[in-house]
């Protein structure tokens, strides 16, 4: 009788779908087509990505399938990786990248980027703020005590 009730509990359980890997064949940020095992193809896959964060996961990236409910109809997506741009970061730090190779790095001595930034509101810094050249500090100490030939200095600090 045990033997009979494992082959039961063992076939119910062989007809629930278990999480599994698939590429993405083509998609959109929400909803993927997908390859599965032995070239199946899944539609409109859904996306589950954490709020805040929201990404366009390439074709042919790597992603974890999980079938709810065990059905392979009801199945999302809970991850990825495998894209064509990959950056690896070291111990501690985290990194928010695109594929056309911009990245925004957490790094324990601050941010760091390798790209242009635009800034649509108000930028406030409780440090000094530098380019290539010098320091707004350094350029408003020059400004300051600039003459032009025998002109006077100017009477309006910066």
């Amino acid at each position: 009788m045990i033997k009979t009730m494992q082959r039961t509990i063992a076939g119910a359980g062989q007809q629930i779908r278990q999480a599994f890997l698939g590429l993405v064949a083509r998609g959109s940020g929400k909803s993927l087509q997908l390859k599965g095992l032995d070239n199946e193809v899944l539609q409109d896959v859904e996306v589950i990505q954490h709020v805040g964060f929201s990404s366009w996961i390439p074709e042919g990236s790597k992603v974890v399938i999980i079938p709810l409910g065990g059905k392979t109809s009801r199945a999302v997506i809970a991850g990825s990786t495998g894209a064509p741009v990959m950056v690896e970061v070291s111990e501690g730090e985290t990194c928010i990248y695109d594929q056309f190779g911009h990245e925004l790095r957490l790094t324990e001595t601050g941010i760091k980027t390798n790209c242009d930034m635009h800034v649509g509101g108000n930028l406030t810094a409780d440090g000094d703020v530098s380019d290539s050249k010098s320091s707004m500090h350094e350029m408003r100490d020059i400004y300051n005590e600039h003459t032009n030939g025998n002109t006077p200095p100017p009477t309006q600090k910066m």
